[in-house]
């Protein structure tokens, strides 16, 4: 391995461990009572947008050959998905999908390879400019990196603080770093791999060497010239190109430890391949079904598109030295492709802006389908086996590794924290384990900060005992507060409670909750909240809060809007925050049923003093109300003036 391939791979290494939270995944495992190997399958129309609902019968698989049988099927969607967002007036996010075919994850880990080894110093640069445009419409749960092939440029790890990635993108430190070893002769890569491989040797009326000699005019001698560049040229390349296959494989290799889905997105003018047989794919292929990475790429085309293949007039093509120029652009842009093809992905050559293609890609990542197909260990000549995938659709196209992983004979043991933690680090909602969460916002009685508080619900036949963290992230990405939570044993066919404060600083936040059961399953949440108190009039105030209770008449925190059918009464209240000299304070209370205009109940309340706050609230009935959906209203009137109105739903089963 050469030093600048070292420093590349020993420091993204240390990069993915941390994203990774110190705590390397395992590949997808299905549980069955057969050997189930899990295949990552993007299906998209031509347009570049997931195709969503398709069914196991409609996918082909075979693994070294052989048929293969979909037992299992997930569909999983990245980058703001619908379901891992929330309805900011009701601070309220569930994981209880309404169609377990989908399952929202969160958002992508995606690095961008910058191949400086086969770029010149002014090569590249509008693929770099439309990477700037393309960071801000990432979604912000998304992750970006930045390395380099050559190992010698700047190295970000992946992070959601997109100043960081667009500062280094604009710097002079990415540059090319491919030099012109032929001056003052014109050779291309083609016909100096040719010429060393010999294949195109007629002494001085080799055609690229006909063409040089003729308009260097250097006259005896200029053959044997430019015979020696070009053999300069072959070698530079040939030693280029492993090294870009190196370096492609070990950042792969590298993102292993990273959260799924794991996205490398190549920038480069091309890759000559090392033989006819493309010697160094291997290990490409291979990385890239070991890490399941996804593996894209781009290549600048420049002002050879408008370049005709038929040679300018009067000479033969290949003493044109511009179609020179297309054809070698063509030959190392089809590297680029069968390099992306070995690792399950795609190239595109980019004319003009790369923003279309950048989207793409951003749209091919955002859906994904999860198969587990059943094989049996007689197929298996190693760990890595052929894997081909179709789909009984026209229109589409469909993208997968080339390689499949055997599952392993034993798995190793799960450290449940260390899994916690790196579902925390990459957000999104896992469904192991059903949760409802549900956050209010008062001011911190104790202190000056607010606090967030925080209840969850999951169904009592969730095997304990349950583990759960929570983590609070910034709008940079960066955790600000995060710790363990002890779950209480539910009652007997009672569902789990768990309420807990968190001290926050005004400011919007994502929170994220994670717990596992017994059995290692793990469920989470991730919700946006907006930690700041409404400002009505004089007084600030919190958010609504609302409790149920039946016939027992124990309180529970109402942590989904769905009312349960044994609740006989429920309760609402809202904190008022009053400064010195505030007028006299009312609290309207007004329940309206959906599509009905008149109240079903309507109360004043003169707030209370509780603590340092005031305090009003209202018990409704609601073992007495109709089945239907319902918003709750609670205006602020200061000295018989309106001055704003907090509003939450609920539904009555």
């Amino acid at each position: 391995m050469t030093p600048r391939v070292c420093i590349l791979a020993a420091t993204l290494v240390v990069v993915m461990a941390i994203v990774a939270a110190g705590s390397e995944q395992q590949a997808p495992v299905f549980k069955s009572g057969v050997d189930l190997v899990a295949l990552d399958v993007t299906v998209v129309d031509k347009d570049g947008k997931p195709i969503e609902g398709l069914k196991a019968a409609d996918f082909v698989v075979t693994l070294n050959g052989k048929p293969g049988i979909v037992r299992q099927m997930d569909y999983l969607t990245y980058g703001g998905a619908p379901s891992s967002e929330v309805t900011v007036a009701a601070r309220e996010t569930s994981n209880v999908a309404p169609a377990a075919a989908k399952a929202s994850r969160g958002g992508r880990v995606i690095v961008l390879l910058i191949d400086d080894l086969a770029a010149k110093v002014t090569e590249g640069k509008m693929l770099l400019i439309a990477a700037e445009r393309i960071l801000n419409t990432l979604d912000l749960g998304d992750m970006v990196g930045l390395a380099t092939t050559s190992g010698l440029g700047p190295v970000i790890s992946p992070t959601r603080d997109r100043a960081a990635v667009l500062a280094v993108l604009k710097s002079r430190g990415v540059l090319g770093r491919k030099e012109d070893i032929t001056a003052p002769f014109m050779i291309t890569v083609p016909e100096a791999l040719d010429f060393e491989r010999g294949m195109n040797i007629y002494g001085s009326s080799s055609a690229f060497i006909r063409r040089e000699c003729a308009i260097a005019g250097f006259g005896e001698g200029c053959g044997e010239m430019v015979g020696s560049a070009a053999r300069r040229l072959a070698r530079d390349t040939l030693h280029r190109s492993a090294m870009q296959l190196r370096a492609y494989a070990e950042v792969i290799a590298a993102l292993k430890p990273a959260p799924d889905p794991r996205i490398v997105i190549a920038l480069s003018t091309g890759v000559a391949p090392a033989a006819d047989d493309y010697v160094g794919l291997a290990p490409v292929a291979r990385a890239a079904a070991e890490a399941g990475v996804r593996f894209y790429a781009l290549t600048e085309v420049g002002d050879m598109a408008d370049v005709s293949m038929a040679g300018a007039p009067g000479l033969l093509p290949q003493d044109d030295r511009p179609y020179a120029r297309k054809f070698e652009n063509s030959f190392l842009t089809a590297g680029v492709q069968t390099v992306a093809a070995a690792a399950g992905g795609e190239a595109w050559r980019v004319v003009g802006q790369a923003d279309r293609f950048f989207k793409r890609i951003i749209s091919e990542t955002s859906g994904v389908y999860r198969l587990g197909v059943e094989t049996t260990a007689s197929i298996a000549t190693s760990r890595l086996l052929d894997a081909k995938v179709s789909v009984k659709r026209a229109g589409v196209t469909v993208r997968a590794n080339r390689h499949a992983v055997m599952p392993s004979a034993a798995a190793a043991p799960v450290d449940i924290d260390a899994a916690l933690r790196t579902r925390l680090a990459s957000g999104g909602v896992a469904f192991g384990v059903p949760i409802a969460l549900a956050t209010s916002v008062r001011r911190d009685p104790a202190g000056v900060e607010l606090q967030l508080g925080v209840n969850i619900q999951m169904p009592a036949n969730v095997a304990a005992p349950l583990v759960a963290m929570f983590a609070i992230v910034d709008q940079a990405g960066k955790i600000v507060n995060a710790g363990r939570q002890p779950v209480p044993s539910a009652e007997a066919g009672e569902d789990y409670q768990l309420a807990f404060p968190i001290g926050v600083a005004p400011g919007a936040y994502r929170l994220r909750f994670a717990v596992a059961d017994a059995a290692g399953n793990i469920g989470s949440v991730e919700q946006s909240v907006d930690a700041r108190l409404a400002r009505l009039g004089a007084v600030s105030v919190s958010d609504l809060v609302t409790t149920w209770s039946d016939a027992d008449g124990k309180r529970r925190f109402l942590a989904l809007e769905t009312v349960p059918a044994t609740a006989t009464s429920m309760r609402a209240f809202l904190e008022l925050y009053q400064e010195a000299g505030s007028p006299s304070l009312e609290v309207r209370f007004v329940v309206l049923k959906a599509g009905e205009s008149a109240a079903v109940l309507e109360e004043t309340r003169t707030p209370l003093p509780e603590g340092t706050a005031l305090a009003a609230g209202i018990d409704i009935p609601v073992g007495t109300l109709g089945s239907g959906s319902y918003t709750l209203r609670a205006t602020v009137v200061e000295a018989g003036v309106e001055t704003g109105t907090v509003t939450t739903s609920f539904r009555k089963q």
